[in-house]
């Protein structure tokens, strides 16, 4: 049996922040009538109402356990059944941004550098990135993001060594394609 130390989740989106800023003439005419508000917090959002864990544990050949949480406090996470498996977490952030912009705020890649990014092709999505690195532990890192409309949903998964590199690939390309289909239903894509 292999040993593996759990490797923390690779890091999750941005916090995101808007700045408003008023100009006030010399004038104080009223500009209007105030926003109107909610009256009530919108849903929480859970990655986990659309994937089926069957297939999850398929397309990464692994056993999981699932955890997605409660709907006051949502979570979608995979944790191996068995020690040094692959491990992966599911998240989100509403985005109104491109995903270009997203990604480009994480910097330039060093020259020599193990990362790769690639733009993958994902059905009912506007668009994905893939981005894999072997960690200094020799562990798997991959991150996938998908964006439909201002919806982004980010996966982070772990794999410890030895990995199978094509089957955690396949893996994640199986849930981010899983997630844009049921996110390009929902409303909170834009």
């Amino acid at each position: 049996m292999r040993s593996r130390t759990t490797a923390a989740a690779v890091a999750g989106l941005l916090a995101l922040t808007t700045a408003l800023t008023a100009c006030s003439g010399e004038d104080d005419e009223p500009t209007g009538p105030p926003p109107t508000l909610p009256t009530r917090a919108p849903a929480l959002w859970n990655p986990c109402d659309g994937l089926d864990p069957a297939a999850v544990s398929t397309a990464f050949g692994a056993t999981f356990d699932t955890r997605t949480g409660t709907a006051e406090e949502p979570l979608c996470s995979f944790t191996p059944q068995e020690e040094g498996g692959p491990a992966l977490d599911v998240n989100y952030q509403l985005f109104a941004g491109s995903l270009e912009d997203l990604v480009e705020t994480f910097g330039v890649l060093a020259e020599g550098a193990t990362t790769e990014v690639t733009t993958p092709e994902v059905p009912d999505a506007d668009d994905a990135r893939l981005i894999v690195d072997v960690t200094g532990d020799d562990t798997l890192a991959v991150t996938a993001f998908v964006q439909t409309g201002d919806l982004v949903q980010v996966v982070n998964a772990l794999d410890p060594s030895p990995f199978d590199r094509a089957e955690v690939l396949r893996g994640v390309r199986t849930v981010v394609a899983g997630l844009a289909t049921h996110a390009a239903g929902s409303d909170l894509t834009g």
